[in-house]
């Protein structure tokens, strides 16, 4: 019984560290004109689907899944990045763009592009990008960027 309880947890720790480690992106995100590298690729499981948050700066694990912490980062100019929620049979749907031209976040559907690198039930990787620049009121952007990471469980909702 032990060495089964064992096993489990051994098995456990490979999703548990995914959680707390990024990936790597290698990308641009351009907003209003101001370039920032993508740099970071987060995962994780969202019912069925799996979020992507891709990042200029490593996030804090507390503030991992948290949009009010993201959001008051993003608003203090403390990182800029893009969150995606792809579906298991390869659409996108739903974006966030993190940045403090819109005082912190703003959300925006239809024109992110995934190409699927692979995507298993423990890591993704590929290339997330917009196929043009796009507007949202005053703010212009666009990105792209290839990336890869582990996917880990959800992270913990404040």
């Amino acid at each position: 019984m032990y060495r089964r309880i064992f096993v489990a947890l051994v098995s456990l720790v490979p999703v548990i560290a995914a959680a707390a480690n990024p990936g790597t992106a290698k990308g641009k995100i351009t907003i209003n004109g101001k370039s920032k590298n993508l740099a970071y690729a987060y995962a994780w499981k969202d019912g069925a689907n799996t979020t992507v948050l891709l990042s200029d700066v490593k996030i804090d694990e507390k503030a991992l899944g948290d949009h009010f912490a993201l959001t008051d980062l993003a608003r203090k100019d403390k990182f800029t990045g893009v969150q995606a929620t792809i579906t298991p049979n390869g659409k996108v749907k739903s974006g966030t763009f993190y940045t403090a031209a819109e005082d912190g976040y703003f959300d925006a559907v239809g024109m992110h592009q995934w190409q699927k690198k692979t995507q298993t039930a423990t890591g993704i990787a590929g290339k997330l990008s917009t196929d043009s620049e796009h507007h949202f009121f005053k703010t212009t952007f666009a990105y792209n960027a290839e990336f890869q990471a582990p996917i880990g469980p959800a992270p913990k909702k404040k």
